[in-house]
């Protein structure tokens, strides 16, 4: 009886299991068209920002995304915002705004002159998840320029990235190199993002189920190659941020509402809870849940906001 070499079955396998990633990566894995922005634009420096904005004669709330994410993240929190001029933006990076990553000190400076050509003064700070950091960096840099600040699972007061986010981003960014990304995107790297942004939405938003309409723009807006290299570079570089935030804490003198789910797998409840205990004019409401608080409480996202522009502001916050 003939008998096939080993290694020509080996070869044979390898064969027929690249050819099923190929098939998986242009059906399961394939990756849904890139909608067409609605809002608005403006020019900010190099930077050209996509936001959202509702009117309102209210005081100004300013909302701003998490890592990854779009300014649609906080729909259904701007809805219960009538008579509050709100404007969710799509941070430098992501979105429909610049992409590419842009460093934390150039966000602040943006989110400055973001500010001032929309006429916006003392606005609210609404942050969520990284967009917390941002909001606190913010507050930190130009503490006369924001009225309170909710921080929703905001990533401070100890959070870090694991080594395994670091080794995902080093991963992101070196599919992202040209060519190489070519080539990934035509045989396996379609497949690697979905599967990846499914399990990622899943630990987001466990216990409670994914929203799709979440999943879906993260697949075709959030895993682009200019929201992919604005996800690696900021994941690369969250550590040294964060420490440097984390110092300034004690400084931020402006009211704050920190908002934590208490079953959050991402930014662990503890860290929430020392966020509150450690900022000078902040209270905590745990909710539960996990870390999309924007889609699983906007009540209590709008209700933090809301007590935050009833509460009369310090004369040392005064312009």
């Amino acid at each position: 009886m003939h008998r096939v070499p080993v290694r020509k079955l080996l070869l044979a396998l390898l064969a027929t299991l690249a050819l099923v990633v190929v098939v998986l990566n242009w059906t399961y894995g394939r990756l849904p068209a890139e909608p067409k922005a609605t809002g608005s634009f403006i020019q900010v420096g190099q930077l050209r920002i996509h936001y959202l904005e509702r009117p309102g004669a209210g005081p100004p709330v300013l909302l701003i995304h998490g890592l990854p994410g779009t300014a649609d993240d906080f729909d259904e929190v701007s809805a219960l915002l009538a008579g509050y001029r709100t404007i969710a933006i799509d941070r430098p990076g992501y979105g429909y705004s610049t992409g590419g990553y842009v460093p934390f000190e150039h966000q602040l400076t943006a989110t400055r002159e973001l500010l001032a050509k929309l006429h916006i003064q003392r606005p609210i700070l609404v942050g969520h998840s990284y967009g917390g950091t941002i909001a606190l960096g913010f507050a930190e840099h130009y503490p006369n320029k924001v009225r309170g600040l909710v921080l929703v699972d905001a990533a401070a007061a100890g959070t870090h990235p694991s080594g395994f986010e670091r080794i995902q981003a080093s991963g992101v960014q070196f599919l992202q190199i040209p060519v190489i990304r070519q080539i990934a995107n035509v045989t396996f790297g379609q497949l690697l993002l979905t599967v990846s942004g499914e399990q990622g939405d899943g630990e987001a938003f466990a216990p409670q189920p994914v929203a799709a309409a979440h999943l879906k723009r993260l697949l075709a807006i959030n895993m682009t190659h200019g929201n992919l290299e604005a996800l690696a570079g900021e994941r690369l570089a969250a550590g040294g941020v964060l420490d440097h935030i984390d110092r300034g804490l004690r400084a931020v003198r402006v009211p704050t509402v920190v908002i934590q789910g208490g079953a959050d797998h991402l930014v662990k409840p503890v860290y929430g809870r020392r966020l509150a205990a450690t900022l000078p004019d902040a209270r905590l409401v745990t909710v539960g849940g996990g870390h999309m608080v924007p889609y699983t409480h906007p009540a209590v996202v709008a209700a933090s906001v809301k007590s935050l522009a009833a509460t009369s502001v310090p004369a040392s916050a005064a312009p």
